[in-house]
């Protein structure tokens, strides 16, 4: 199961975008256009391996990259500005 996966998901993902888009518009976060996920999984013999996703589906690679760094881009501002104030608690 190492290593990083999409196949076989494709078919569940415009599902995924769904129910993500009920929770989010029902906590009035408004729309989703794009999402991406990353999730690790363990599978039956504890192997780790990673399956990332995209919808819409045919999404190009370039832009599902672009909101990867967009959100890790924004993950280190929060420990960035986190570690300014002197809270290291996420470490």
């Amino acid at each position: 199961m190492a290593g990083s996966s999409t196949g076989g998901c494709r078919e569940h993902v415009g599902g995924l975008h769904q129910a993500v888009a009920d929770v989010m518009r029902a906590h009035g976060f408004g729309l989703v256009s794009r999402l991406v996920f990353v999730a690790e999984l363990v599978d039956d013999n504890g192997e780790l391996g990673l399956l990332r996703g995209s919808c819409p589906g045919d999404m190009p690679v370039w832009s599902e990259l672009g909101l990867h760094a967009y959100a890790v881009s924004d993950i280190d501002a929060l420990v960035t500005t986190s570690r300014v104030a002197g809270s290291r608690e996420d470490e």
